[in-house]
This record gives structure tokens, sequence and C-alpha cells, in this order.
């Protein structure tokens, strides 16, 4: 994950935890306010219809005429101060008996106060106001029940019971709770979007940092950063020019020194081979010494020319590319070394595909080439199968040397890439200087390219290069 990614995600937790942190109790206490006023409206109803109506209830259980005539001015009063369009007002006397029912479902006189709705016996019998919810399985709502005593002269004359459906109040709460939700959705996206734009403004520095960080290791010693961003990262990119200007200086002085000791040893050892070889012409003890001396020079010659090799395959310089068709150049190389192998006993063969091009220069591919097959001949024994191969795979182009010996053992196999280690089987074969595969390793990541040991019988090293820019 990215760091930018990072700074946003711990951004949008924060704004998260934060956002709801205020809204949860925001909307529980929309919740709790709306249903507290609700229930007040509902309650203040019932309160002012009991004292409207307390002279009719009393009239209503007098002389038939003015019980009638009572009984239709409490119906149209109970109707006109209804609380809501879905609620139901009763109104009841003493006896628990129906005295007008907006809803219209049960009849003047019939009684009302059942074991089923204890709270109008709390109001007929106990003259106190009962406020309780009920789940009503005909509507399929919650209720909100509010049954208040209706007094007259002191005296409890009956009860009036209000149930009102709390499915539109609890429709307002919802509502409510997705403008809440809305907004908070539209201060995270704001917040994330501030975020995104200041982890920018701290993750590009470090971006570029990171880009710089990685072509200094590919070989750039000239790579250096624009120091901007936060103090602290520009401080970061201040030092990481320091750095980078000196570990240029330091590998530039050490190249100069391995190029220019390479050369300037050329000259003397040159002059000594001269005069060993005019020794070892005399003959007798002298010369067989002049003659072990000349092979120690080889050696030591041939161990300048790897260093001057090495040095030139770590350096960035003078490596233009072009398109190199690994088949050619492998047919090229056969050509070099089949004399050679032939003189060794050795089997040396090509299978090369056709489409495996690569952007390189074509000297460090030969030079490649060169020394796997060297190493092939000279540590694979005498009637050893060696096979070159180039092939294309997965959009990438590789080269294989592969030779039927005896193979490495597993405690070298991870380090025959390294400078001047020489197996078991190198050490048993002769004089050496173990940098020839570490060239092979500088030379292939140069282009972006992979070397490794492939498992398997005998020896096989394989070089994987990526496609050339204008088919990637």
């Amino acid at each position: 994950m990215s760091f930018r990614a990072r700074l946003v995600l711990g951004a949008a937790y924060l704004l998260t935890a934060v956002v709801l942190a205020l809204e949860i109790p925001l909307a529980l206490n929309v919740d709790r306010r709306a249903t507290s006023e609700y229930q007040s409206a509902v309650l203040g109803n019932a309160a002012v219809l009991a004292s409207r109506g307390a002279d009719l209830v009393t009239t209503a259980g007098t002389a038939p005429a003015r019980a009638t005539a009572a009984r239709r001015r409490l119906r149209g009063i109970v109707r006109e101060a209804s609380v809501t369009q879905r609620g139901r007002t009763v109104v009841t006397n003493r006896d628990g008996r129906v005295l007008a029912d907006t809803a219209g479902s049960t009849r003047a006189g019939e009684a009302y106060a059942t074991q089923a709705r204890p709270e109008l016996r709390t109001a007929l019998f106990a003259g106190r106001i009962d406020i309780r919810r009920r789940t009503s399985e005909t509507l399929g709502e919650e209720l909100l029940l509010v049954t208040v005593p209706v007094v007259d002269a002191g005296r409890v004359v009956g009860a009036v019971r209000i149930s009102a459906p709390l499915g539109d109040i609890r429709a307002d709460v919802h509502a409510s709770w997705l403008r809440l939700a809305l907004i908070g959705a539209a201060v995270v996206a704001a917040g994330l979007a501030l975020a995104w734009f200041l982890a920018g403004s701290v993750a590009r520095p470090v971006e570029r940092l990171e880009l710089a960080a990685e072509r200094l290791g590919a070989g750039d010693l000239e790579q250096r950063v624009e120091p901007d961003g936060p103090r602290e990262l520009s401080s970061l990119g201040r030092s990481f020019n320091r750095m980078a200007r000196a570990l240029a200086a330091n590998i530039a002085a050490q190249r100069d020194f391995v190029a220019n000791a390479s050369h300037q040893l050329r000259t003397p050892l040159t002059g000594i081979k001269l005069r060993l070889e005019a020794i070892r012409g005399c003959g007798g003890d002298v010369g067989a010494q002049a003659a072990r001396a000349e092979s120690e020079l080889d050696r030591l010659g041939a161990l300048v020319d790897d260093l001057l090799a090495l040095a030139r395959a770590s350096s960035s310089a003078d490596t233009a590319g072009k398109r190199v068709d690994l088949a050619e150049r492998a047919r090229a190389a056969i050509g070099r070394w089949s004399e050679a192998a032939a003189q060794t006993g050795h089997d040396l063969t090509l299978a090369a595909e056709e489409r495996a091009v690569v952007w390189a220069d074509p000297r460090d591919v030969d030079h490649v080439l060169d020394n796997l097959i060297e190493n092939a001949i000279r540590y694979a024994s005498g009637g050893a199968r060696i096979a070159v191969e180039t092939a294309f795979r997965d959009g990438s182009a590789a080269l294989a040397v592969a030779d039927s010996g005896p193979g490495i053992s597993a405690e070298e196999r991870e380090r025959i890439f390294e400078r001047f280690f020489r197996g078991e089987n190198g050490r048993r074969t002769g004089p050496g200087t173990g940098l020839g595969l570490a060239i092979v390793a500088e030379l292939v990541e140069r282009w972006d390219g992979r070397v490794r040991l492939v498992d398997g019988a005998g020896t096989r090293i394989e070089a994987e290069f990526p496609p050339p820019h204008d088919e990637r």
C-alpha cells in the first residue's frame, strides 16, 4: 500500500470515528426528542379533551334526552381534538363504557375497560395518568397509549384514551437520520478530499525520493531530487543529495582506480611476459622456473582483464542500447567457441528461437555468452553436452547456457554470482578469477534483466531480458 493511501486511510478512519461519535448520540437524541414531543402533544391533547369534556361525561349519565345531546357534543369535541389522522380517541364513563369513539368501531355503551386494556383501569380506579406503548397486531406497528382520567368536582367520572401510531413519527425520525447520514458522508468526503490533497503534498516528495533512490541504485549516479515539501522531507531530500554526491564520488573513484590500475598494469605485465619468454628459451632449471612464473603471470593478466571488464560492466557510461537478436548473437558465439569445445571433447549445440529480441548493447550480450560458454567448457567434464538456447516466453526474451556436467552443490548455489567466489569444482579444475559470473550478473542487470541458476541436473544458467521499449 502506498504512503499516500496509508495517510488517506488513516484520515478516513479518524474522520469516520469522529463523525460517528458525534452523529450517533445526535441521532439518538433526535429519536428521544421526537418521541418525547409527540408524547407530550398527545398527552396535552388528552388532558385538554378531558378538561373540556368533563361536564359532558357527567351529563352523559343523566336523563336520556340530556345524555344523548351530551354524547353528540362530546363526539364533536373528540373529532375536533384528534392529534393525528391515524390516531384513535375513546372516551368512557366511570364504568368504562364507551361514550365516544373516533374510529367508530365500538357502539355507545359498549364495555371498553376490559382486562386487555389495563390502562383504563389505572385511570378510572386509581385516577392516574397512564402512558405506555403496545404493538398493535391489527395495524402491525407500535402504538403510543395515553389514558387520562376525566375529573369533575374532584371525582373521576370517566377516562380519555388516545392511541397514536408511532409509524409517522418513526418515519420522520428515520428521515432525520438519513439527513444526518448524508451530512456525515459529505463531511467525510470533504475531509477525504482535503486529506488526499494534504497527503499528496507529503507523498509527492517521498515518491520522487523513492524514484531517485531506485535510479541511483540502478547506476544513475547523477540522480538528484529537488528538496521541497514539509521541513522534514526537505531536509531528507538535501541529505539524499549529499549522500548521492558522496556515493557517486566514491564509486567513480573506485571505478577509476580499477580501470586505471588495470590499464597501467597491462604494460609492465606485457614487459615481464616478454622477459620470461626469453628466459624460458634458455632452458634448464631457470627456464622451467620462468615457465611457471609465466603461467602465474597469465593468471594475473586474466585477473586484470576481468577487473577491467567488471569495472566497465558496473559503469552506466557508454551503454547506448539497441534492438538485439539473441539468436543471432548466440550463433556468433557458437562460431567463436566451436573449436575450443571440440578440442576439450564437448558437444556444443544451439537451440535458437528467432523472436527473442531485447534492448541491450550487442557487446554486452556477446560478453555474457562468452563468459557462460567458457565456464561450461572449463567446469563441465570432457564429453559433456553444452547447449546454448534462446527463447521468448511470458513477454520476456531469455538466453541460457546449460551443460550436463557435475553441477553445483546446494551449499554453493546461493553464492555463485558473488565476486571472487570459486566453488569446490572451480578450485579443482585449475586457476581462475571467480569474476566471470559476477560480470554476467552486472551486464544483465544493466539492461533491467536478471540472471539465475536453474535447478536440475548439470548446470543451467539463464539470463532474462525485458522486451524492447517499443514493445512494452
